[in-house]
This record gives C-alpha cells, sequence and structure tokens, in this order.
C-alpha cells in the first residue's frame, strides 16, 4: 500500500467512536422493537428533548440534537404524522414554529424512558462510574475542540 494514503483506521479513535455509536443506535432501535414502539433514536433524542424544553423552535430543537435543518424536519413530519407531537406558529416570530409533545407523545416518552434505562445499564455494565465520567469528560473536550474547528472565520 502507498504510504502517503496509509491510515490505521483500526486504531482511529473516531471510527471507534462512530462504530459504537452506531451499535448503540442498532441495539436501542431493537430494544424499540420489541417494545412495539415504532421509534427511531434519532426520534427519541427528539422527543426526549421536547420533554425537557416544551415549545422549542425548530432551530433550537435542531442545535439541541445536533441535527440539520433537512433532517430535523424530517424527523418531525414523521413525529408529528404519529401524531407525537405539533406546530405552532411562534406568535412573535411568524418565520418560527415552536414545537410541543402531544399528550400522546408525553405518554410514549414515559414507557421508553425505562426501556433507555434498562439499555444503558446493560450497555455499559462493564464500565464503572468513574470511567463513565472519564469519557464524559474527554468526549465533552473532542466536542469542545471541534467547535472551535468547524465555527466559521
Amino acid at each position: 500500500m502507498d504510504d502517503a494514503v496509509r491510515f490505521d483506521i483500526d486504531n482511529a479513535v473516531g471510527y471507534a467512536i462512530g462504530h459504537v455509536f452506531t451499535r448503540l443506535k442498532i441495539g436501542l432501535r431493537r430494544i424499540f422493537v420489541a417494545a412495539g414502539h415504532d421509534v427511531t433514536p434519532e426520534q427519541w433524542v427528539v422527543l426526549y428533548r421536547l420533554f425537557e424544553t416544551q415549545g422549542l423552535t425548530q432551530c433550537g430543537l435542531g442545535e439541541r440534537t445536533v441535527k440539520d435543518k433537512t433532517t430535523i424536519t424530517r424527523i418531525l413530519d414523521r413525529l408529528e404524522a404519529k401524531q407525537l407531537l405539533t406546530r405552532q406558529r411562534d406568535s412573535h416570530d411568524r418565520r418560527s414554529q415552536r414545537i410541543y409533545l402531544t399528550a400522546k407523545g408525553e405518554a410514549l416518552i414515559r414507557v421508553l424512558v425505562p426501556l433507555v434505562n434498562r439499555y444503558a445499564a446493560e450497555a455499559f455494565a462493564d464500565v464503572g462510574p468513574d470511567d463513565r465520567d472519564t469519557l464524559r469528560r474527554i468526549l465533552g473536550r473532542i466536542e469542545t475542540r471541534l467547535d472551535a474547528i468547524l465555527e466559521p472565520k
């Protein structure tokens, strides 16, 4: 192999993070489906962020979930079709929409949270609390650095 294009992907931290992230999402989706809930992990994150803070704007929700405008719109369209949320024009800015969970959406969150908690406990059973804290700190530092790199100059 040409040394100019040699890369050790098997030991690349970014690849490892992405690989684990993908496996976590696949597992969570299986948990939801097995429990009879047609919700993706991406939809779960959006629903939970709305549960935390009702009335976020679509833009604000995209920022809180790290989703671009197209992706968040697609997710919201699907969740709205399932009657899990509603969109309402912002009374102060007609260009913005505020997003609210419906009663059905709130009820679903109350069912999904225990599933997510059990799955997380099982997935991270071999990682102690101190290591989890260290991992969160390291990932936070990486994210802060990425924000600085990716911020327009």
